[in-house]
């Protein structure tokens, strides 16, 4: 993946990588997310901490802010079992 990216900068290219692999958007710089048909960025996109369904933000069921940090979760019962494991 780097020799990918070091390639793509040399030579002024657009690389497209389609992978379930999470551990490239940690290299990469754009990612998109591909759900029912369109894409989506990923800066907008969250992890319920509970079932561990993607989300995006702007639609989540339920936020809850703990200690400074914004969690979004995909439904009310989500959130309200993160609460009870985190009083």
């Amino acid at each position: 993946m780097r020799l990918l990216r070091r390639i793509a900068k040399d030579q002024n290219r657009s690389v497209v990588i389609v992978s379930h692999d999470q551990r490239i958007k940690d290299i990469a710089d754009r990612v998109l997310w591909l759900e029912d048909g369109e894409f989506k960025e990923m800066t907008v996109m969250a992890t319920d901490p509970v079932c561990g369904m993607t989300i995006e933000q702007t639609k989540a069921a339920a936020t809850l802010v703990v200690g400074g940090v914004t969690y979004y979760f995909c439904s009310r019962g989500c959130r309200a079992e993160f609460e009870s494991d985190h009083p």
